[in-house]
Parts: structure tokens; C-alpha cells; sequence
């Protein structure tokens, strides 16, 4: 009992402590700690970065970062300053760091995440040759043709209209969000994520595609393959008009399955489910079409959910 009202003792002083801070500040802050007490802020600046051609982005709990086409080639910050955010330059190198710290008591008790964020523009005619985002953070990249991305830290992933030249790496056992529209890369994708994967009128055809996602679910509009095996431990499967040179195949442990496929000559479909139902075409079938030379072949099947392929 005693202990419990000394400890009550020491929560109130450090309450009353950090009151006098807020309040000594103008008002209740944000108050953080970083070697001591400190009221929090917003800040701003931008930088020029007229001859970067490669991008580093490092850290933890600060963002989004924003990467697209601008009239000047900058990078812009609004942020808190208890997320520290470094840019800095070194030759052709962009690097961007933060690590929000831990905070104590916020203004109206809630945090404004919206304010934070990380602008990068870049010029129509400039040429970024890599972005490699090792952080835990989100990254949306838009309207860029680059050589190589690389992503392979925590936080949401969001790519549009944009074409990759040489190497596209995607995170592994990443549990965020991952969305792709109008994305066009030569080779074979591979997803091992715990979060739902969206991609959207988008090409990868030089090589066999991987989409895993461990919790989520999987939504495939428009696209084009050149094999593909997506996969869901605990979610849905989407697969709206996805054309493929051979083989899709697609299975979901926990989930349903909905396919819209166009019948067409040299089209197989096979959907089968361990404990739900099967419906080709409006009819309760397992298979569609016959096995042809350089046809497509469709393989869907679930354990525990519907497999519903629609025309």
C-alpha cells in the first residue's frame, strides 16, 4: 500500500512537472523526451536538390514521404520537431532519417499525423536513377521513371504511373498496406506481405510473378503476367481481367475467390474448394474449357471459402 501511494506521488510530480512545461510554453504542448523535457513544435523548411539522382530514406515513426513530379527539384519537410527529420546531400545523394520520440502529453490529446509529411519533387526532364527506403515509414512515388526501387522497411507502399527499369524490390514480411496503379516493370514481382496488395493496370511480363499476403487480401484489376501464383493465408482474392502467357494460380487458405475471366478459345479453368462452394460461369462446376497449345490455364482454390468465377 505504501509503495502504491509513493508511486502515485511520483506520476503526480512528473504531471505537475509537465503542466508547468505546457503551460510556461504558451499553452498544453506536445512535451517529449530527449535528454530531458522538451516542448514540441512544428517546423518547415525545403532544400534544393538540383543534382540528386539516387534517394535514401532510413528511420522509423515519421511521414509519409511523397516522391513525384514537380516544377523544381526539392525536397520539402512539415513536421513536429520531435521527429528530428534529417535531409542531407553528399554528391548525387539525397538521404532523408527521423525517429519520432516517445511523448508524454499531447495538445487536445491527440496528434495531428496529417502535418507530417515529406515532399520530394522532381523535374520532367531529371532522371532519378534509385530510391531505396529501408525505414518504417510510409512512401508514395508518382509519375517517375526510375532504374531501381527498393522498399524494403516497414509501412505502407503506394506506387502509380510510374515504370521501373532494372530492379523493383518489394517488401518482405512487411505488415503494411502495398497499392500499385499503372505501374510497368519487365520482369517478375515478388510480394511476401502481411497486409492487402492492390495492383491496378499494371505489366510485368519478363518474368514469373510471386504475390503472398499473409492477413489480407489480394485485389488484381487489369493486369498483365507472364505467370502468376498470388496466395492468402487469411484473406480474400480478387482477380478481375488478368492475362497471363501460361498459368495463373491462385489459393486462398481462409478466404474466397472471385474471378472475372473472359471465355475464350484456349481458356481452362479449374476451381475447386474444400469446404465451400464452386460456381463457373453461373453454373456449380469445377472445370471450364480444354487444355489447348498456348492457351491459358486458370487454377483456383480455396479451403475454406467460395471459388466464384464470373464472365
Amino acid at each position: 500500500m505504501k509503495k502504491t501511494f509513493i508511486t502515485g506521488i511520483i506520476i503526480l510530480i512528473i504531471g505537475g512537472i509537465m503542466l508547468a512545461i505546457g503551460i510556461g510554453q504558451g499553452g498544453i504542448k506536445s512535451i517529449y523526451w530527449d535528454n530531458g523535457l522538451k516542448t514540441d513544435r512544428s517546423t518547415s523548411y525545403s532544400r534544393d536538390i538540383k543534382n540528386v539522382d539516387t534517394i535514401n530514406i532510413e528511420g522509423s515513426n515519421y511521414g509519409p514521404i511523397a516522391i513525384h513530379q514537380g516544377n523544381v527539384a526539392k525536397v520539402t519537410v512539415h513536421a513536429q520537431k520531435s521527429n528530428q527529420i534529417k535531409t542531407s546531400i553528399s554528391g548525387h545523394t539525397l538521404s532523408i532519417s527521423g525517429h519520432s520520440r516517445t511523448h508524454f502529453m499531447f495538445d487536445d490529446f491527440s496528434i495531428d499525423n496529417g502535418s507530417q509529411t515529406i515532399d520530394v519533387t522532381v523535374p520532367k526532364k531529371t532522371q532519378i536513377k534509385t530510391i531505396d527506403n529501408r525505414g518504417e515509414m510510409s512512401l508514395h512515388v508518382t509519375d517517375l521513371t526510375v532504374e531501381s526501387l527498393k522498399s524494403t522497411g516497414y509501412g505502407d507502399l503506394n506506387l502509380e504511373n510510374m515504370r521501373v527499369v532494372k530492379e523493383l524490390e518489394i517488401p518482405h514480411q512487411n505488415y503494411g498496406d502495398i497499392t500499385m496503379n499503372g505501374v510497368t516493370f519487365d520482369q517478375g514481382l515478388n510480394i511476401d506481405s502481411s497486409g492487402d496488395i492492390a495492383i491496378r493496370n499494371s505489366h510485368f511480363n519478363g518474368g514469373d510473378s510471386r504475390i503472398h499476403s499473409g492477413d489480407g487480401d489480394v485485389d488484381l484489376v487489369n493486369n498483365r503476367w507472364q505467370n502468376l501464383s498470388v496466395t492468402s493465408s487469411d484473406g480474400d482474392l480478387n482477380l478481375e481481367d488478368q492475362l497471363v502467357k501460361d498459368t495463373l494460380t491462385a489459393n486462398t487458405t481462409d478466404g474466397d475467390i472471385i474471378a472475372r475471366i473472359i471465355p475464350r478459345a484456349g481458356i481452362v479453368i479449374h476451381a475447386n474448394s474444400s469446404d465451400g462452394d464452386t460456381s463457373i460461369y453461373g453454373k456449380s462446376r469445377h472445370q471450364y474449357g480444354e487444355v489447348k497449345t498456348n492457351g491459358q490455364s486458370f487454377e483456383l482454390t480455396s479451403s475454406d471459402g467460395d471459388v466464384t468465377v464470373t464472365r
